[in-house]
């Protein structure tokens, strides 16, 4: 059975422009007295490694006396509400899907936000499965959490089998460990010099997720 893995975040959504719209309301929500606020919580956020990371280098960088759940509240409110689900991406899973291919999303972040992105821009009814590596117990590039995939999407890891993404540390590596094809997104800038890693160098490079769509489904066996 042919699959493909997709990325979510930089990938098949804008998580840099949604990032940039939330640090704006959670600066002025929370931060007083700095004229940089929102650029200064984007960076701080864009830095952390997760988002309870954040929540604590917040509360001590703005001096933030509200408790560490109401700030992630925050985030699982107003976040996911800033992503935006483009024509084009809606257009190609519909078509991979159509044509036979099943598809998932594979996606490091915790579990409460990161399926909150999915719910709130109507992702999930145009893959099969949704996981996050946070439920999954294992971060990309680590294989194991696309074995977790594999498992609920019904399908064995193979080079009958894509994944997408925008990190070649991450996804590139990710799916390469785990044995499948890879496209590296590489968001309209030039092709880079090949790694010298080899686990981080693509089967294919897509200046777009829409060119990655086209070469997903204009793919034969490996």
């Amino acid at each position: 059975m042919r699959f493909a893995f997709f990325d979510l975040d930089d990938t098949l959504v804008d998580a840099r422009s949604a990032l940039r719209a939330w640090s704006a309301d959670f600066a002025a929500e929370y931060v007083v007295g700095r004229e940089d606020a929102a650029s200064d919580v984007f960076e701080l956020v864009d830095a952390a490694t997760n988002w309870p990371a954040f929540v604590a280098d917040a509360r001590e960088r703005y001096g933030i006396t509200a408790p560490d759940d109401q700030l992630m509240a925050h985030v699982a409110a107003v976040y996911p509400g800033k992503f935006v689900l483009e024509p084009q991406v809606r257009h190609g899973l519909a078509e991979l899907r159509a044509a036979g291919w099943l598809l998932g999303i594979v996606t490091n972040g915790t579990t409460l936000v990161q399926q909150a992105k999915v719910d709130s821009v109507g992702l999930r009814e145009h893959v099969d499965v949704v996981v996050d590596s946070e439920a999954a117990g294992h971060r990309k590039p680590d294989r194991r959490i696309f074995d977790v995939a594999a498992a609920e999407l019904g399908v064995d890891l193979g080079p009958h089998g894509w994944m997408v993404g925008d990190r070649l540390d991450k996804d590139v590596a990710g799916g390469a460990a785990a044995g499948l094809r890879t496209i590296w997104i590489s968001q309209g800038g030039p092709d880079p010099d090949p790694p010298r890693d080899a686990a981080m160098r693509p089967t294919r490079i897509a200046a777009s997720i829409t060119d990655a769509f086209a070469i997903v489904g204009g793919s034969g066996p490996a």
